[in-house]
């Protein structure tokens, strides 16, 4: 059996990550430390830490501080260099719990979602993707999420430029590797459920993915049409925060390095090229 870790949110991380009912539904994995904090006994062995600013400094200080796995949830547009250092130096696990890509159909996909994903990208004619999100959501945070996702299913996008940008969403061009054109659209309104789709067609079928909000275990769909005819991955009805909870587990116990930051610093240099 799998041990049992010690796990601390502050009040932030906990609106920001449901930790509570999280723990409680992996309580086989999963217990409170004491409310006193993480500095009583010596530090919980895995810390929530809110995505808000500044998360890549308190997630290098819960390291620092004898954390051997930090959850991070919905972290805002930050350089990760430095929280990377110390997570390598240590060997501990950072777990990015992020909207749409921590989904479990992409996060624990083994492969299966990389398969369809890059089966329609080999012969791609266009990549459509639309994120939607309630208003006043910050556009640059909703970009972030969306590129998480796109980076999360192995998709390269190159030359990537903003056309339009409001606070009621912005809109971006790119190209495929083989010349194809792409568009990502973020959207803020109440009149649709928060969710992210990504599509990518080819000149006899396309590779399709939705992903819901994380509020909860709303399954996502996986859906490739080939000349063969139509398939649909296994529905998994599981929550991005669970999905994210039970990987830092894996990675804590196991000792396997998780790629978060990695894919995190691929989004950065995305938004880098967008934001100038």
């Amino acid at each position: 059996m799998s041990p049992q870790l010690s796990l601390y949110a502050d009040p932030q991380a906990e609106a920001a990550g449901a930790v509570a009912a999280v723990a409680a539904s992996l309580p086989l994995s999963f217990a409170p430390a004491p409310a006193q904090g993480p500095a009583k006994d010596g530090s919980p062995d895995v810390i929530a830490v809110a995505g808000h600013a500044g998360w890549t400094q308190r997630a290098a200080e819960a390291i620092r501080g004898g954390a051997k796995g930090v959850v991070v949830s919905s972290p805002v547009p930050e350089d990760v260099d430095l929280l990377a250092e110390a997570a390598a130096e240590s060997g501990s696990a950072v777990v990015l719990d992020q909207r749409w890509a921590g989904n479990a159909a992409i996060a624990g996909s083994n492969g299966k979602v990389d398969t369809v994903i890059g089966g329609a990208l080999a012969n791609a004619a266009l990549l459509d993707s639309v994120a939607v999100a309630p208003p006043g959501t910050e556009p640059l945070q909703l970009l972030t999420e969306q590129l998480s996702v796109i980076v999360q299913c192995g998709i390269e996008l190159r030359n990537p430029r903003m056309i339009q940008r409001s606070p009621n969403g912005y809109t971006v061009a790119a190209t495929l590797p083989n010349g194809a054109p792409a568009a990502l659209q973020g959207i803020m309104s109440s009149a649709l459920p928060a969710t992210a789709t990504v599509s990518v067609l080819t000149s006899n079928g396309s590779a399709d993915v939705v992903l819901p909000d994380p509020a909860a275990a709303w399954p996502a769909e996986v859906r490739a049409v080939t000349a063969a005819g139509a398939t649909t991955l296994p529905t998994l009805y599981e929550s991005a925060h669970r999905t994210s909870w039970a990987r830092a587990h894996s990675h804590v116990t196991s000792g396997n390095p998780a790629g978060d930051l990695a894919q995190f610093t691929a989004v950065m240099a995305l938004l880098s090229q967008l934001t100038g």
